[in-house]
């Protein structure tokens, strides 16, 4: 299966919280109708981007068994073609995608159909240090950094790596990977003590060039 993540930015004439209402409740019962082929799909609007950093309203997560699936086998007509292009017209300014390989590493949620998820969910883009390639940063991400991960940060209760296989649009960022956190509540410590924190930071340092976290409400619409 093929995971894709977009990353998303409103109509510079609506405002972030309209955005939000457009897709939710009108967007996501369209998709569902038109899209036969996604088998999972979630949307996650962004809470807060962090400083310095591209400004999205909402991370996209679609899943197709085959990239076919989405390149060819989209929409189930060409009036359900039209009919998502006229409504994503309404309110998407942008959108940059990826094909990932999703990698679950823990699951300890209840995700609740249509409803905003429990706890606090991050999404973290990844990129790596610019020394190591594609393949060398994959490697220590999950077979280094992961069981240090599920070691030294207690109260996550979800973590999946999500590594990037290509990129669909030429002028997205690059990003080798994109990690999505679940902690057990907003006020969930990240780490279990200082000592962990500073394992943590110092295994970062050795694969990661650079990265940081959008807080966002998810709601996930297919399983």
């Amino acid at each position: 299966m093929v995971k894709l993540f977009f990353l998303c930015t409103r109509r510079v004439d609506i405002t972030h919280a309209r955005y939000a209402d457009l897709l939710l409740h009108g967007h996501v019962p369209i998709a569902l109708q038109h899209h036969p082929t996604m088998r999972r799909y979630t949307v996650n609007i962004v809470e807060r981007s962090p400083d310095g950093e591209a400004a999205l309203d909402s991370i996209g997560e679609l899943s197709f068994d085959t990239l076919a699936d989405f390149r060819e086998r989209l929409y189930d007509s060409p009036e359900g073609e039209k009919i998502v292009g006229r409504d994503v017209a309404g309110f998407m300014g942008s959108a940059h995608a990826y094909a990932t390989t999703e990698v679950v590493q823990k699951d300890a949620t209840t995700r609740p159909l249509g409803q905003r998820g429990l706890g606090l969910n991050l999404i973290c883009p990844v990129r790596r240090r610019p020394d190591l390639t594609h393949a060398q940063f994959i490697d220590h991400w999950q077979n280094v950094h992961v069981p240090l991960a599920l070691q030294h940060h207690p109260h996550m209760i979800r973590y999946v790596t999500n590594l990037v296989d290509a990129k669909l649009s030429p002028e997205a960022p690059d990003w080798d990977g994109f990690a999505e956190i679940t902690l057990a509540s907003p006020t969930s410590p990240m780490f279990g003590s200082s000592g962990s924190e500073a394992i943590i930071r110092a295994d970062i340092g050795r694969f990661i060039g650079h990265t940081f976290a959008y807080p966002v409400a998810e709601y996930v619409q297919k399983i």
